[in-house]
């Protein structure tokens, strides 16, 4: 799925964030967070839900661990804590993602199949060709070198 919110794209399938056509370093957990933000525009999700889907099996607790990586996240989108375009901070509650995210599907995987699906149809196609001409090539030298049947008998012989 290409999620788009402002300037940016977000590829869940490739799990890779793009400004501008431009590659946006941004990788696992950050990209994570992002991700889980972004499914769910508009909707406050809380600290706790953050921890459980970023670090399921920890049992230590992770608050600096998130704020450094919302920080990131920010750093990374050019938003701010004060004056947020994209994560708005909720106090004592969790994080909201603001602004519009359009969803449409990911029509890179269908394209790479019909490109595959087109080049296998082109080489098939010149193999066909190919074994037809080698067929009329075939026909046309073995007639030149092997006589037609013509039998020897004659005609009066042949009806026995």
């Amino acid at each position: 799925m290409l999620r788009t919110f402002g300037d940016f794209v977000l590829d869940d399938s490739s799990r890779k964030l793009s400004r501008g056509g431009q590659a946006v370093k941004l990788t696992g957990q950050g990209l994570d967070l992002l991700c889980f933000l972004v499914e769910r525009p508009g909707e406050l999700i809380t600290r706790e839900e953050m921890k459980r889907e970023l670090w399921p099996e920890s049992v230590v607790e992770l608050e600096h661990s998130l704020d450094v990586l919302i920080n990131r996240l920010r750093s990374v989108l050019g938003d701010s804590g004060k004056t947020p375009r994209y994560i708005e901070t909720v106090p004592r509650k969790g994080y909201r993602f603001l602004g519009p995210v359009i969803c449409e599907p990911n029509r890179t995987k269908g394209t790479a199949r019909q490109k595959w699906t087109r080049r296998v149809g082109t080489y098939a196609a010149i193999a066909i060709l190919a074994a037809i001409v080698a067929l009329l090539i075939v026909r046309t030298r073995y007639e030149k070198f092997v006589p037609g049947r013509r039998s020897s008998m004659s005609p009066a012989q042949s009806v026995r």
